[in-house]
């Protein structure tokens, strides 16, 4: 076989740049560290480093998630914990007012006492994180949950209902919700009492009516029927909007006056309340009732702490001149006290529930630390570099080009003419 100058000549070149090449490789490869710099060198390792890869981010977030959840949860504990504070102290209030040595003036001191700690919960109620977001209003944290209106009544206007709540995923199995929403922490306060009625307006109604106070006037007379529910119906007779009271039979009848024996109706008067059963219920709005129109009245299965705040601020304010006066203020006092003990039984109940999730999140964070350590092991040992091994192969490439690169010296020099 014949050999030409060109074969040899591109034949040393070809074994330098081939050993130029590992080289250059191996070189990159210390460098980095990683054994595996681009698919073609691992595929299999390659597909397992990016499957890796994606389960340290998402590890990483979820520790990022937790990260942001847990002062949010405290603040949100800390703030319960004030407010669990200022309601036992009005529960001593109301113990102390209820004491027949205690005059008039007395009572209203204590009762502008209750008022500023109502205030102060409602301040709480209304806490903004660091982030200018409000900690009890749910999925609207921009905007204030907890309002008030000209007569003084809370009302709370932030999220409510299934998905209220904002959660945050904590694993790729978990969610844990980072704070709760204010209807649920001071308005759906579980009624004990037996004693607070409740209005609500159908939303079959189209006129403008507006449920302004519902209360008991006469305990005796609410207590010979305590359970009953009751509807205020409202009829236009000639230009005149006028109203009668039916119980909730089927069909309804109407309630009957136990002084006259006759049916409860009259005139509708915006601010008036109107009495029955020894119930009253105060109406207002921008217009009148139209006719259809009704509003139901039935015993409240929860209360507002803000409601429970002000019916006995305005009891203790009331004056007390005689036994009945006496007795309404005791029927009061028993009732806040009741509702005072369910509102601590919430509070207790959801500060229970966030030193959990606060104690799920310690928890997590070290499940999620120890994972990202084993993935980062697994991942490393997949695509990282062995230098030892690396080394030794860098100082043989080392010895394979410069034996080519001589070799392509001593065979460039070859000539016939040398041997003439």
């Amino acid at each position: 076989m014949r050999i030409s100058t060109s074969q040899l000549f591109q034949s040393g070149v070809s074994s330098m740049q081939r050993a130029q090449v590992d080289l250059n490789h191996t070189s990159l490869q210390m460098a980095t560290g990683r054994r595996i710099l681009t698919p073609s060198d691992d595929p299999s390792g390659a597909t397992q480093s990016v499957m890796l890869q994606a389960a340290i981010g998402a590890t990483e977030q979820h520790q990022r998630n937790v990260t942001l959840a847990q002062p949010k949860l405290e603040q949100e504990e800390s703030q319960i914990d004030a407010a669990d504070t200022k309601l036992q102290r009005v529960r001593e209030l109301v113990l102390t007012g209820n004491n027949a040595t205690y005059n008039a003036s007395d009572r209203k001191t204590m009762a502008s006492e209750i008022r500023q700690l109502r205030d102060d919960i409602l301040a709480l109620a209304n806490t903004q994180d660091a982030n200018g977001e409000y900690l009890f209003a749910g999925t609207r944290s921009l905007e204030k949950p907890f309002v008030e209106n000209a007569a003084g009544r809370v009302s709370y206007v932030g999220a409510d209902g299934v998905g209220a709540v904002r959660q945050v995923a904590v694993s790729a199995t978990r969610d844990i919700p980072i704070g709760d929403t204010g209807q649920s922490v001071f308005m759906d306060i579980p009624e004990k009492s037996g004693l607070v009625v409740e209005g609500g307006i159908p939303p079959s109604n189209t006129g403008d009516l507006v449920v302004q106070r519902a209360e008991i006037k006469d305990y005796d007379e609410y207590a010979l029927d305590p359970t009953a529910s009751f509807s205020i119906q409202f009829t236009d007779n000639a230009g005149t909007m006028e109203y009668a009271v039916y119980d909730d039979a089927d069909p309804p009848n109407a309630v009957l006056d136990d002084d006259t024996g006759l049916p409860i109706t009259g005139t509708y008067q915006s601010d008036m309340p109107i009495e029955f059963a020894g119930r009253a219920i105060t109406l207002t709005g921008t217009g009148t009732p139209d006719t259809g129109d009704e509003v139901i009245v039935r015993p409240a299965p929860t209360v507002s702490l803000f409601d429970t705040l002000d019916a006995i601020a305005t009891a203790l304010e009331a004056p007390v001149s005689d036994e009945a006066g006496r007795e309404r203020l005791a029927e009061a006092s028993s009732t806040a006290l009741l509702n005072i003990d369910s509102s601590n039984g919430r509070l207790n109940e959801i500060r229970t529930s966030v030193g959990l999730r606060l104690g799920a999140l310690d928890t997590q964070t070290d499940i999620n630390s120890q994972r990202q350590l084993d993935l980062e092991t697994t991942l490393s040992e997949v695509r990282d570099l062995d230098y030892a091994e690396a080394i030794s192969r860098f100082k043989l490439q080392e010895v394979v080009l410069q034996a080519a690169q001589q070799t392509y010296v001593q065979v460039s020099r070859l000539s016939l003419f040398d041997f003439l």
